[in-house]
């Protein structure tokens, strides 16, 4: 029973390490291609960029530029893009009073309804509800709070 014990402890701590070990290593200029790629998307967060426009600004191949881009960031380029987009549209929600439709169609959704399902998932609340909060909590009388 304590062998068993013994071996399972070993095999729980061989799982552990192999996956948290680091799975690639990052070069300096792969670095620097990875910062410009995560600027590039920063700056055109609303737009559908393809992925081989990424792979021309990082000068790699899609599969290396994805999982170099997870493994510094944490996240892949999708779910980069669709952070920085929630991010946007939730100062936006907060500090405008723009529509909702005009706030979904800044950050890149052709469809209001589209974009409040991703920021509900992102977020954890729909945009509506962010928005009626602001207004509720600063006595707003506002035509999308109704």
């Amino acid at each position: 029973m304590l062998r068993l014990r013994i071996y399972w402890n070993v095999i729980l701590i061989v799982i552990d390490i192999y996956l948290n070990r680091k799975k690639y290593k990052i070069e300096s200029d792969d670095n620097k291609a990875l910062e410009d790629v995560s600027r590039f998307l920063d700056d055109h967060f609303a737009m559908n960029v393809n992925q081989e426009t990424l792979e021309k600004i990082s000068k790699m191949s899609g599969t290396k530029l994805k999982n170099l881009f997870k493994e510094k960031y944490g996240q892949s380029i999708t779910e980069y893009t669709q952070r920085k987009r929630m991010n946007v549209a939730e100062t936006l929600l907060l500090n405008t009073q723009l529509p909702i439709k005009e706030i979904a169609e800044s950050v890149g959704y052709t469809s209001a309804s589209k974009f409040s399902i991703y920021y509900k998932r992102y977020k954890g609340k729909l945009p509506s509800e962010v928005r009626n909060s602001v207004c509720n909590h600063h006595e707003i009388k506002c035509d999308h709070c109704e």
